[in-house]
């Protein structure tokens, strides 16, 4: 092949994915490290040059970076791409390869991506992708419908238990003995298997518990807290003549006053965000704190993690930027500010309560 028909651009690199996550054919270690390098490396290129940027996929396998108007910046295509790879492979070791890989692309500048190909090029020798056929996998077909036996018993007698069961099938046995002599005989064997079947049906039906309808247990004595005793007889435990424990009175603790009523436990837990809009406001906030530093370094530092990440200024104004969630890792996310044509990547960590700037990295100006 030669290398104008190597360079050809074949098919978007999201349609592909998709038809590969409909195929039998899942990644293999060797094409998610193909794959994994070449986004690592046209991420690399593509950052700060590319106002948009789309996946493509040439035409000997290899994705390859274009530039596309309104279309994500190359770090965020770069991460979703990745993630859908993972998603798309049935290893594990591969899968991790490519989550950490992914890590990478958000939090850490791109000088830094190198050590991320070496592990990738020790896990597994990459190998050029599958480009076809990949023939949808055909949709499971219905399950059978079930067939029924002439003669099995009822769909009611499933729900009876076995000895309950032996005496129905006892009546309907003496019902058909005696179905002959005469009509009064037969109306009245009609009637008492009829009450008999209903009856069982009463008693086998689920409760909302799930257990069959049984006698009232007897009361047990239960601590304050209301949990019962060890102890407690079993609802078919045989009587013993005793007289029946009593229920122990319950006692009410004090009311705690309204701002003492949540421990402190979990008043941490109630102010650590959960939602994408309360990350975003977590951030906005810090970022907020960072500017009435007013340029102190000091108070800066304050709000810094004390680690070698590579950490460049906020861009002016980055509580009023448009700010977006990436991911979140537990416990340390990236946002994403835009203010203008001017895009920052803030790595946040939470350390003793406290959420504080890991790292920042600024994508460069977008050509208008």
């Amino acid at each position: 092949m030669s290398s104008s028909a190597t360079s050809l651009l074949v098919e978007p690199f999201d349609a592909y994915l998709r038809r590969r996550a409909r195929s039998a054919v899942a990644f293999t270690a060797g094409e998610a490290v193909t794959a994994a390098i070449a986004l690592l490396r046209g991420c690399r290129g593509a950052t700060g040059r590319f106002a948009g940027t789309r996946w493509w996929l040439r035409a000997d396998g290899c994705p390859v970076a274009e530039e596309e108007e309104g279309g994500p910046d190359a770090i965020a295509a770069t991460a979703e791409t990745l993630e859908r790879i993972a998603t798309i492979t049935d290893d594990d070791a591969t899968r991790d390869m490519l989550t950490r890989a992914r890590e990478s692309v958000l939090t850490l500048p791109p000088r830094e991506w190198d050590a991320v190909e070496r592990r990738l090029f020790q896990h597994a020798c990459p190998i050029p992708l599958v480009l076809g056929p990949l023939t949808p996998v055909a949709e499971a077909p219905p399950a059978p419908a079930r067939q029924v036996t002439k003669g099995a018993p009822s769909r009611m007698l499933e729900l009876v238990d076995a000895d309950l069961a032996d005496a129905v099938h006892e009546v309907l046995r003496d019902v058909r003995a005696r179905w002959r002599s005469s009509p009064a005989v037969r109306f009245g064997a009609l009637c008492t298997a009829g009450a008999v079947i209903v009856v069982t049906a009463l008693l086998a039906w689920p409760t909302h518990d799930g257990s069959a309808a049984s006698a009232p247990e007897p009361s047990v004595a239960r601590a304050a807290g209301g949990s019962p005793s060890a102890n407690a007889p079993s609802a078919l435990a045989p009587s013993t003549g005793e007289q029946p424990v009593s229920v122990a009175p319950t006692v009410t603790p004090p009311s705690l006053p309204p701002d003492e009523a949540v421990s402190e436990p979990e008043q941490q837990r109630q102010a650590s965000p959960s939602s994408p809009g309360e990350f975003v406001g977590t951030a906005r906030d810090l970022f907020a704190e960072i500017d009435r530093c007013d340029g102190d370094a000091a108070c800066v530092a304050s709000y810094e993690e004390d680690s070698g990440f590579p950490r460049e200024p906020l861009i002016a104004g980055a509580d009023d930027a448009d700010i977006h969630l990436v991911d979140d890792f537990g416990g340390v996310v990236v946002v994403r500010l835009s203010v203008d044509s001017t895009t920052q990547y803030v790595t946040l960590v939470r350390q003793e309560d406290r959420w504080l700037v890991r790292a920042v990295r600024a994508v460069a100006d977008q050509p208008s």
